[in-house]
């Protein structure tokens, strides 16, 4: 039986403005790397949506002037989005646009469940944007496969780092990137012994992942970090040193009452903004 050649899912949810343009031409420059396609999607809050309950339980609804008003507004939002994208699409293929109306974060964790990768811009993983809480439950809560672009997509053919500890977590991001893996020049696991659970400390070992890559035909070195130092610093020194374009990691956290509390690596993964591309899996 014949196979055709699968084609990868870039899905970029969009903020709605002029900055969607410069993460949709990122998408597209790894679309091309790992022969993939680009879908971007515009989820907006049903204006309906916008009637509320009051602090003391009674009804508030908005008047039906304000809620014309607001499908007004977004059509109009809609109408530049489709005007951005399609103005990109020009003469190339591979970029669809399509729009979702309800509650974002979960219609765009059923949109995510079959897409290969999820982008999202630096701003929006720093907590900075309107979608920044649509990265955070697509990734702590739909378990969606994040990347991150923070240097050229070109640096994906040089060095990736996967930093290790056996976990589930650590496993899905090594899964989710390898697309990306069999495109790095060289990869590199790294581990910092210190920060490994005690329980099952065997299934941590490095090796299991090597071997796991060599059945994926990649070819992987080991390095361990010291131990006696703080684990997000190790990290970002062995980027650094290798000049990495791509780290995969595992993320960390939890959600409370819609409040997400990233644990510390993941968030200094996050906030620094001199880190290589990242691909976060929770």
């Amino acid at each position: 039986m014949t196979h055709s050649k699968i084609m990868a899912e870039i899905l970029v949810p969009l903020r709605g403005d002029d900055t969607d343009v410069a993460l949709l031409q990122q998408a597209l420059a790894l679309a091309e790397l790992i022969d993939g396609k680009v879908a971007s999607v515009y989820a907006q809050m049903d204006p309906t949506e916008l009637m509320a309950w009051s602090a003391d339980g009674s009804f508030a609804s908005t008047s039906a002037s304000l809620i014309q008003s607001a499908r007004d507004g977004n059509e109009q939002a809609w109408a530049d989005v489709q005007g951005r994208v399609e103005a990109l699409a020009t003469g190339r293929g591979g970029l669809t646009v399509e729009r979702l109306v309800g509650l974002q974060d979960r219609l765009l964790a059923r949109r995510a469940a079959l897409s290969d990768i999820v982008m999202f811009g630096c701003e929006t993983v720093r907590g900075k944007t309107s979608i920044s809480p649509v990265f955070e439950a697509l990734l702590m809560d739909a378990h969606a496969p994040i990347f991150i672009p923070r240097t050229p997509i070109s640096m994906l053919t040089g060095t990736a780092l996967i930093a290790w500890d056996g976990s589930v977590e650590a496993g899905r991001a090594a899964k989710a990137a390898l697309p990306l893996l069999r495109m790095a020049g060289k990869v590199v696991i790294i581990q910092s012994v210190g920060a490994l659970e005690d329980e099952g400390k065997e299934l941590s070992d490095p090796a299991r992942l090597q071997d796991w890559l060599g059945r994926q035909d990649i070819k992987a070195h080991i390095e361990t970090m010291d131990a006696s130092k703080d684990t997000a610093s190790e990290i970002l020194k062995a980027c650094t040193t290798h000049g990495a374009g791509l780290l995969v990691a595992g993320a960390y956290g939890h959600s409370r009452a819609r409040e997400f509390v990233f644990g510390g690596v993941t968030r200094t993964l996050l906030k620094t903004v001199t880190t290589p591309s990242l691909m976060l899996c929770h």
